[in-house]
């Protein structure tokens, strides 16, 4: 199959539609793991701090090597980068669900998300070769809206999956499979655009050499820490909740894959909202900081209630909080000069602080629950961090349409 020349919107959304099948079940797998994390350690007789370590690894991974990978890899066809890293995730895949204990289980999750990374860099650079700038804030908040629909399709049925296949080790034997059948399609009509993809080459090393200042963007650093105060948060809920509130019989393990993938409804919807918005008002800021003032109350009432049904609102209203998203996954295409590797590395660097937020929680977490005896006190002390998004969606400068129209009225006077 052939691809039509120049910026065709077709067929973009053929290959971002088949880049999204693929990086959705990989979100999918990630996400649902907090729901997995009890009967592994029932099975595999895992302590809270391992727990938390395990958990820890979907963001460690991202956070260690973003940067690095979009540095190496940004340079090659984001189609290869895409094929290769699905062919090696689904024999890693199958091995987590064969592992026959804790260290063979984190190795194979190690490796499962550092071979994920190679899709990083590749989601900028095919966005950027289909589809114009003023197009990026939308498709963004496709491709992220399909991240939260697999989150919440994953998590949200990952209790009666692992009931109906007779635990977890069949679930990920399932996920491989899918995976698999997943990559012969992409391969089949996974495409670069050949009207773009030359140019970006021919700028690839002006930009390897001009990514230091990007680096050092005052933008860049507040939006990572204050995602990643978020992060922070969510990673120690997502991971180590189900084991609070299962075994105070607050809720059934079905129960509680219910509601976390209500959560992931919440955050799908969300970021088409804040898209949406975003766009509508012609800026980004607003959508960051509000988010920071609700999310630590809805948190602390998730942790304090004993209702399925207010968890439930609860969580879905979490989720829908999340919908600055796609909007700080756009700010890099907005800075000013970038080019288009650049955006690759400065959305790692991004990537990497935050995910570090995500790395510490369950850490945290686990450390505080194994010194002081109470999961919930530990998981409480983690609801103060995503204030941080208030300041930094208030410290960062507007990147929005609004911003470049008064700049564009400014210079005309």
């Amino acid at each position: 199959m052939e691809p039509p020349r120049g910026r065709s919107w077709n067929y973009g959304w053929v290959v971002v539609g088949a880049f999204l099948a693929i990086d959705s079940l990989v979100w999918g797998v990630t996400f649902s793991l907090g729901i997995m994390i009890p009967l592994m350690s029932g099975d595999l007789g895992m302590s809270l701090r391992q727990s938390g370590w395990l958990g820890s690894i979907n963001w460690m991974v991202p956070a260690i090597l973003s940067i690095p990978a979009a540095s190496w890899l940004g340079r090659y066809s984001p189609k290869k980068l895409i094929t290769i890293a699905a062919v090696f995730e689904v024999p890693l895949l199958f091995a987590q669900g064969w592992a026959p204990d804790y260290w063979v289980l984190m190795l194979s999750r190690i490796a499962f998300m550092a071979i994920g990374l190679a899709r990083f860099p590749a989601r900028p650079l095919l966005i950027q070769q289909w589809f114009p700038l003023e197009k990026v804030n939308m498709v963004n908040s496709v491709v992220t809206v399909g991240m939260g629909a697999a989150g919440a399709i994953a998590v949200f049925f990952m209790g009666d999956i692992m009931d109906a296949l007779n635990g977890w080790r069949n679930a990920f034997y399932l996920f491989g499979s899918i995976q698999a059948l997943i990559l012969l399609i992409w391969v089949i009509v996974g495409r670069e655009n050949p009207a773009t993809a030359s140019e970006m080459r021919r700028d690839e090393a002006s930009t390897l050499s001009s990514i230091k200042p990007f680096l050092k963007s005052r933008i860049l650093w507040l939006l990572g820490i204050g995602v990643a105060g978020d992060m922070l948060c969510f990673g120690a809920m997502e991971t180590l909740w189900p084991q609070y509130a299962v075994p105070e019989g607050i809720i059934s393990i079905e129960r509680a894959s219910y509601v976390l993938g209500i959560s992931y409804w919440g955050f799908t919807i969300g970021c088409l909202l804040g898209g949406v918005i975003s766009q509508k008002i012609g800026r980004r800021k607003p959508l960051i900081w509000a988010p920071g003032i609700f999310l630590p109350f809805l948190t602390l009432g998730i942790l304090f209630s004993h209702s399925y049904h207010m968890i439930a609102l609860l969580w879905a209203l979490w989720g829908l909080s999340e919908m600055y998203f796609p909007i700080i996954m756009t700010i890099p295409y907005e800075l000013p000069g970038v080019k288009p590797h650049q955006v690759a590395v400065a959305t790692a660097f991004m990537i990497a602080v935050f995910t570090a937020g995500g790395a510490m929680g369950p850490i945290i977490a686990g450390h505080i629950a194994d010194a002081f005896g109470s999961l919930k006190l530990a998981l409480g002390i983690t609801c103060a961090f995503p204030f941080l998004l208030v300041i930094a969606g208030l410290l960062i400068p507007e990147t929005g349409p609004a911003a470049h129209a008064k700049a564009g009225a400014d210079s005309s006077i």
